[in-house]
């Protein structure tokens, strides 16, 4: 079986090139009839970009599936569930809910029966952000390479997993076929994004590629593309800091995307929070700028349980009493969805009584479907955690960096590379506080 590796940093193509590698397979005859392309990724935020990508490529049109190593790991234990020796299972028992049907699925696929029944089917597997995989998903990826083709994308810097160990997976993937090293970012032109981008990543001074700037409001470091700035924070006082972000926004063409390795730090939140609502006065000149309005990107969940935060739901009700104390919140898409699923659930299946799990499981899977089909309504600017950033691009970026973003120092570097990658044209990176540039990530 053939293995092709794609291996660079962030902004270099690894999926444009994944993707077109695959469908070169598929033109040349890898896919034949009743096979589809299986298409693989750790995270459900790069599934769903992967799944649009190959929506587009006429290569793969009706001909691919595209799902999370966890969903094929249940799949494949539920259909080959009369496989699963006592031992594989009781091994498996030691492990949560999760890593339990991926270590099923990697054990099954040891067995030459059920790597030829997956192949029959998917002849052609692609896995992007490989860098991500542990040890169980990791054996399922080893298990299908001896009966399929892959075609894999991996940057172990951009594994933002604490603690994990990237060397054996890495070995693994570059010697297990041809890689292919991707050495050109083409995200952005911008010299002193890539010069800054750069600098995090080797550990060195980020500093010491910029130029520094002298102002009134204190020094900040300037180069094409890229901006760093303290802002400074006394006594948990977040105007300063809903000043220079406005500011920033202001000078800005085009959606503006926020992030913050601590979506809970209370300073930000606050300076947040009147960004969105204040409007701001340049005191020399008198010019006013702002509010700028923005929506937080949330896991599909967080969305969902944030909707229901300030409902107390009953154990169990009726679908009319339940209507009545969602109907407030019926503006929300998935709420109203949720009342429309319990109707008829009652109307066609007699349910009379509902649990607090199920109306909650309800806006779940709602939202989930939601932002699947793209309906996620955002307002304004966005503003999301780095780690829900990953494996997407924005042309302006304001980086939010904390006391309170903690790990060792190459968890902080590798966090804040992927924040100041995800900037096509521009990334400010606004610390809170001073005196923090001279150690991790900014500096050795």
């Amino acid at each position: 079986m053939t293995f092709d590796f794609f291996e660079g940093a962030a902004g270099t193509g690894k999926t444009h090139n994944l993707v077109n590698r695959a469908g070169e397979l598929a033109e040349g005859g890898v896919l034949g009839d009743g096979h589809k392309l299986l298409a693989l990724t750790f995270m459900n935020g790069a599934r769903r970009r992967l799944d649009a990508r190959l929506g587009d490529n006429s290569a793969f049109r009706r001909r691919f599936d595209c799902q999370t190593f966890d969903v094929f790991a249940r799949m494949l234990a539920a259909r080959r569930r009369s496989l699963i020796t006592p031992e594989m299972q009781e091994q498996a028992n030691f492990l949560n809910e999760f890593d339990e049907p991926c270590a099923l699925a990697a054990a099954l696929l040891e067995q030459e029966a059920v790597r030829r029944w997956v192949a029959r089917r998917f002849p052609l597997v692609l896995v992007d952000e490989a860098q991500d995989l542990d040890e169980h998903r990791m054996r399922i990826l080893q298990g299908l390479s001896r009966s399929c083709r892959i075609v894999a994308a991996a940057d172990a810097f951009q594994c933002l997993h604490k603690g994990r160990d990237t060397a054996p997976l890495m070995g693994w993937l570059e010697g297990a076929g041809e890689t292919h090293r991707l050495t050109k970012v083409r995200r952005t032109t911008q010299q002193g994004l890539l010069a800054a981008a750069l600098a995090v990543r080797e550990g060195r001074d980020v500093r010491a590629v910029l130029t520094a700037r002298a102002a009134q409001s204190g020094t900040s470091w300037s180069g094409a593309g890229f901006r760093l700035v303290e802002a400074s924070i006394k006594n948990n006082n977040s105007g300063l800091l809903a000043w220079v972000i406005a500011n920033d926004i202001n000078q800005r063409q085009g959606s503006v995307v926020i992030l913050t390795p601590d979506s809970n730090n209370q300073v930000i939140r606050a300076a947040l929070q009147t960004v969105q609502t204040k409007q701001q006065i340049y005191k020399k000149s008198g010019v006013t700028f702002g509010p700028y309005p923005h929506t937080w990107d949330r896991h599909d969940d967080e969305e969902a349980d944030a909707l229901l935060a300030d409902i107390v739901l009953p154990e169990a009700a009726s679908c009319a009493d339940l209507r009545a104390l969602l109907t407030p919140l019926t503006e929300y898409a998935p709420v109203a969805q949720a009342i429309s699923r319990m109707d008829r659930l009652r109307r066609v299946h007699g349910h009379a009584v509902f649990t607090a799990a199920q109306v909650t499981e309800f806006v779940r899977e709602s939202a989930r479907n939601r932002s699947r089909l793209g309906f996620r309504q955002h307002r304004g600017h966005l503003a999301m955690t780095i780690q829900r950033a990953k494996n997407r691009e924005f042309p302006n970026v304001i980086v939010l960096w904390p006391h309170t973003a903690v790990g060792s120092s190459d968890h902080l570097r590798r966090l804040l590379y992927n924040a100041i990658t995800r900037a096509q044209v521009h990334c400010t990176v606004i610390v809170l506080g001073q005196g923090r540039l001279k150690g991790a990530p900014f500096a050795p």
